[in-house]
């Protein structure tokens, strides 16, 4: 009989969005080989309401099709990682409201068995911006939100709180984000360290073997199953793109 090919699940935002080869490519290695990739990303995702970037929408990662796919396919070694946690605070969700939605996601995978790992938010980076470096992050990164400084830091520092004890209640490892791991940007990894950042982000990952992984190419084009583009439903067919060694992508 042949091995189960590891299934990986990645939930997050933009710094998932930006990473998800690199992201893939630390799983790979760790995990030593070919993987089957179930991934919800996007640049300003949300884990529990729908979300717009530019002409792009995308539902909550709670209510996207990922779920559904995971109770088709059959048991498999499931590996995971959420970040991206602080994203809907800057959308005005509460702490409590962001951990109840995370809880939700991870509580469906851990009682399939699944092992992994939720991080922490940026925190001593954010808290080292000054009041007019916040305000000028603010208008690049969210332009059309008006956020308050001392409300969404005090929201920050309790989600990093209350995502630790949810680690702890569910068995699963927490990461600390490390302020070496941004630039001038204080909530996305700067590009030079993405590669580092994932494989740490995936090191926690239990009977894993840590084994060098060869970039492959990679056919397909990722897309998610379900999104709207200008008001437009533009979905495709899951798996959307596949590496030479097997390696198949799921976007949702």
């Amino acid at each position: 009989m042949q091995p189960q090919t590891p299934r990986v699940v990645l939930l997050g935002a933009s710094n998932l969005a930006m990473g998800l080869g690199l992201a893939v490519d630390a799983a790979r290695a760790q995990l030593g080989g070919s993987v089957e990739v179930l991934a919800a990303p996007g640049r300003g995702r949300s884990y529990g309401t729908r979300s717009s970037f530019l002409v792009r929408e995308l539902v909550g990662i709670g209510d996207c099709g990922l779920w559904a796919e995971l109770g088709r396919r059959p048991a498999a070694p499931t590996w995971f990682v959420a970040t991206d946690l602080g994203n809907d605070l800057a959308f005005g969700a509460s702490a409590r409201q962001v951990e109840a939605w995370v809880e939700r996601a991870l509580e469906r995978l851990v009682e399939r068995g699944a092992r992994g790992v939720v991080t922490g938010l940026p925190l001593a980076r954010l808290e080292r911006l000054r009041a007019r470096e916040f305000e000028l992050f603010r208008r690049l990164l969210f332009p059309f939100h008006r956020i308050d400084r001392a409300r969404v830091m005090a929201e920050a520092r309790e989600l990093e709180e209350r995502s630790k004890e949810l680690a702890r209640r569910l068995g699963i490892a927490h990461v600390r984000l490390e302020e070496r791991w941004y630039g001038a940007d204080p909530i996305h990894f700067a590009r030079g360290v993405r590669a580092e950042v994932w494989r740490t982000l995936v090191a926690p990952w239990a009977a894993a073997s840590s084994v060098p992984s060869a970039q492959t190419a990679r056919s397909g084009w990722l897309w998610y199953e379900r999104s709207r583009v200008a008001g437009l439903p533009v979905g495709r067919a899951q798996p959307c793109a596949r590496l030479a060694d097997g390696t198949t992508f799921s976007l949702y």
